[in-house]
């Protein structure tokens, strides 16, 4: 249970500056809604989400203001023959948006040696707010999923959804099928996934509507025994086709992902070579990052470069080079981390990206970003620690700081000291918001 809550002591998201057609996924980071998260459908999967608790605690659906929770709760249970799980939240009214009740409930049957059904209700309620103008609406969703292993090599996975939102009076339908042949020496899948124009949960995430997305695809897996120095050599190719769904006929994009070097050597690092022709079809209005692109078709082929080093060394390394054609310019980018551990207690990191984008779109456009990130993480005890966190992205010259220290006084129960700072460059004008926040947590198990 929670009461009056607020979730500044989460981590802070990371910048992404998004070039693909689809919707970015920004994973969870709120702890009361990460614990026991594996259990709702859709939970594995970052392309069609039924619930996704994000949603919860925002000032609207295009609004990333946070807004307070009144109280919420949540039971979950599982055994070896079910999963029962439940969860509601209201939600507080700000001067964005109304009042709103968030439900779900879920159940998880297992049958026979390896396989369960599933059923998932999600409900939303925004209330009426005479001061915002706004009447009540309410959005539903009913999801059915499970998994089938009818030998080991096997594995059969399938959802279906539905969403049925009452402002508009609109249902919507999506869904996944996927089918895993996985041995010592092959692996090979398929999956579909699709998403009609009307499916718009508003407790849920999609990656786009109006698209069937086919991806089939697989790889050998090679273990030579004479060759010391590689532990595995994987080549292999997947395949990606999307199209709409109203009209099966309107292609949108394909791909082929051609991996011929992926090998894992003996001493735990890690190196690919990859080809990635691209067929677009831009009908739409279409600007990643600013560049209007021309509505017509495309074919670009791009090259991959992709390292790592030993994760487990006190210094580990990766970085990714991928250049060529970019609708109708060129681009390339660069992408480097690092880790550094010289103690167990002590740990840096360092991440940089850079795009170069040439010739691009109806304008003809160069752009280039910078995307800078650093952080610390200092563990005093297992219950004591610090992190700071420093993100730039030159982009929209944003920069953003974000330190916290957390002392757990009783088991699962902690105090946060929270200090943010983002500063903005917008119209030759610098915006700067700062917080420091305390937060005390209390966990009492039954």
């Amino acid at each position: 249970m929670t009461f009056n809550t607020d979730f500044a002591q989460a981590d802070v998201d990371r910048a992404v500056n998004n070039l693909e057609r689809f919707n970015i996924f920004f994973p969870e980071r709120r702890q009361f809604f990460l614990e026991n998260s594996g259990i709702w459908a859709g939970s594995d999967n970052r392309a069609i989400v039924p619930f996704f608790s994000r949603r919860i605690g925002l000032q609207g659906s295009f609004n990333s203001k946070p807004a307070r929770l009144n109280a919420g709760t949540r039971y979950t249970m599982r055994d070896e023959n079910r999963s029962i799980a439940g969860l509601y939240i209201h939600q507080a009214e700000t001067p964005n948006s109304p009042a709103a009740s968030f439900g779900v409930a879920r159940y998880l049957h297992n049958y026979g040696k390896e396989n369960n059904v599933g059923v998932m209700l999600t409900h939303r309620l925004d209330e009426a707010s005479s001061d915002l103008g706004m009447t009540q609406s309410n959005n539903t969703t009913l999801t059915i999923d499970g998994l089938i292993r009818p030998k080991d090599e096997l594995t059969i996975s399938y959802m279906l959804s539905g969403a049925r939102d009452n402002s508009n009076d609109t249902i919507g339908l999506a869904g996944r099928f996927s089918a895993v042949y996985s041995a010592n020496d092959l692996y090979m899948f398929w999956r579909t996934s699709f998403v009609t124009e009307n499916y718009k949960p508003d407790m849920g995430f999609v990656f786009q509507n109006n698209v069937i997305w086919h991806n089939p695809g697989g790889f050998y897996i090679w273990r030579p025994k004479n060759i010391p120095w590689i532990r595995r050599y994987d080549p292999g190719v997947y395949f990606n086709y999307y199209h709409d769904a109203n009209q099966p006929g309107n292609f949108q994009q394909a791909s082929l992902y051609i991996f011929p070097v992926y090998i894992y050597f003996g001493d735990n690092s890690f190196l690919e070579y990859s080809l990635l022709p691209t067929w677009q079809n831009i009908n739409f209005d279409f600007s990643p990052l600013g560049l209007r692109i021309q509505q017509d078709r495309y074919f670009y082929l791009r090259q991959y470069i992709r390292f790592r080093t030993d994760a487990s060394k006190p210094l580990s390394l990766t970085g990714r080079l991928d250049w060529g054609s970019f609708y109708d310019g060129t681009r390339r980018t660069i992408t480097a981390s690092t880790r550094f551990a010289p103690l167990p207690h002590l740990a840096f990191t360092a991440e940089y990206e850079y795009n170069d984008l040439q010739n691009i779109g109806i304008e003809n456009q160069d752009l280039q970003t910078h995307l800078v990130t650093g952080g610390i993480r200092i563990a005093a005890s297992p219950r004591l620690q610090l992190s700071a966190f420093y993100q730039y992205n030159s982009f929209d010259e944003q920069g953003r700081w974000n330190i916290r220290a957390s002392w757990e006084y009783r088991p699962l129960s902690f105090l946060y000291l929270v200090f943010n700072d983002t500063q903005v460059n917008s119209f030759d004008r610098n915006l700067s918001e700062q917080q420091v926040i305390s937060k005390l947590t209390l966990m009492q198990q039954f």
